[in-house]
């Protein structure tokens, strides 16, 4: 089959009519436009470098090369990829923030009944500032809530101004997150 020889890397391109080679981007030299070199109104209008504006260049002159500071390194393609994984884990973790699951909303549920009870619970002490009772875990199962906290884990001032070691229990409904049971020292409250 006929055609030529690209000049930069040797490969055989017998399309008729490309000016540079398809795989090295050098300038060919067709043999059919060898008279046209000598020539010197044949001109041909070309970018030099990408991003500057195109010039005059005779036919037959080389092509310049591509500015490497457009090409993308492997730390540029790196730095991509990373940027691209950080954006989806962001947007994942937004996700799960704004679209919590149902064992993440019966969680959220659950603790807002233990600031319920420990709040109502520090509301009762009859004498100065009462410790609030710390965290403890959820005994109940379904739509109840169950804590318990032992004596001695929070303490009230009595009267004197001593402090009292002191026992809870909070029974209530997850859903409705109202207390239906509150027992302080073995005495029923609700």
């Amino acid at each position: 089959m006929a055609g030529i020889h690209c000049p930069g890397c040797k490969a055989h391109i017998s399309v008729p009519g490309l000016i540079d080679c398809p795989l090295c981007q050098t300038f060919l030299d067709p043999p059919f436009l060898r008279e046209a070199k000598t020539t010197p109104s044949l001109l041909e209008v070309r970018p030099m470098v990408i991003g500057t504006p195109a010039t005059h260049v005779p036919l037959g002159a080389s092509r310049p090369a591509i500015s490497a500071k457009y090409m993308m390194t492997g730390n540029d393609r790196f730095a991509v990829i990373t940027l691209s994984i950080i954006a989806v884990l962001v947007m994942l973790i937004i996700y799960r923030v704004v679209v919590p699951s149902e064992s993440q909303l019966y969680d959220r549920e659950v603790s807002a009944a233990l600031v319920t009870c420990q709040q109502r619970i520090q509301s009762l002490a009859d004498y100065g500032d009462a410790a609030m009772p710390p965290y403890v875990k959820n005994y109940g199962k379904g739509d109840e809530f169950y804590f318990a906290w032992q004596r001695g884990s929070f303490h009230f001032k009595n009267g004197f101004g001593a402090s009292v070691p002191m026992s809870a229990s909070c029974i209530g409904s997850v859903s409705t997150g109202e207390i239906q049971q509150l027992t302080v020292n073995g005495k029923i409250i609700t």
